[in-house]
C-alpha cells in the first residue's frame, strides 16, 4: 500500500492534545464523536463522499507537493506546513508523521495553496521529465484536482476556525 497523507479538522479545543500527543486524537471519544457529525452533516447536506471537505487524503501526491512548495531560506512557502514531515523507521518498523496546523495560521497556508497556479504545477511536472515520463498531463490535471481538494478542505477549517491534524504514514 505505502506511504499515504489523510489530514483531519482539528478544532481549537484539541490543539493543545494534538501537540502533546497527536495519536491520542485517534482513541480520543469527544474527537471521534466530533468527526463523526461532521460525517453526518454532509451526508445530510447531500454532499459529495469524495468532497474532501471535512477530510483531505492526498494519497501519495504529498511528495510532489512537498517538492513544489519547498523553497530554500530566506524563502519561505506557509503551503509546506500542509506536507512537511515524512515516515520514520525505527528498530520496530515505520512510525507515521503527525503534522498540526494551528487554527490562526490555516488562511495563511490557504492563501499560499491558492496562490499555486495551475501553470506552476505544470512547468513542476514538466521540469521533472522522468518521473512524469508516461503521462505528463495526466499527472498536471491529478496535482490540479489535489490542489482543488486542499483547497476545500482549508476553506472549510477557516470557515468553521479549525486547525488540521494530518498523518503521513
Amino acid at each position: 500500500m505505502g506511504i499515504r497523507y489523510w489530514g483531519q479538522p482539528l478544532p481549537a479545543h484539541f490543539v493543545t492534545t494534538a501537540r502533546t500527543n497527536p495519536r491520542l486524537l485517534h482513541i480520543d471519544d469527544d474527537y471521534d464523536e466530533y468527526l463523526w457529525n461532521l460525517r453526518e452533516d454532509e451526508i445530510a447536506s447531500n454532499s459529495r463522499c469524495d468532497s474532501a471537505k471535512h477530510a483531505l487524503d492526498l494519497d501519495k501526491s504529498f511528495g510532489d507537493f512537498q517538492s513544489l512548495w519547498h523553497t530554500e531560506p530566506p524563502l519561505y512557502r506557509p503551503a509546506i506546513e500542509l506536507v512537511r514531515g515524512w515516515v520514520t523507521d525505527t528498530h520496530r518498523g515505520w512510525k507515521a508523521h503527525y503534522g498540526i496546523i494551528d487554527p490562526d495560521r490555516v488562511s495563511t497556508v490557504r492563501d499560499d495553496v491558492r496562490a499555486t497556479r495551475d501553470d506552476d504545477i505544470a512547468v513542476f511536472v514538466e521540469s521533472r521529465g522522468g518521473r512524469y515520463r508516461d503521462e505528463p498531463q495526466l499527472y498536471i490535471r491529478s496535482l490540479i484536482a489535489f490542489r482543488d481538494k486542499i483547497l476545500t478542505f482549508l476553506d472549510e477549517r477557516v470557515n468553521r476556525g479549525e486547525g488540521v491534524l494530518y498523518t503521513i504514514g
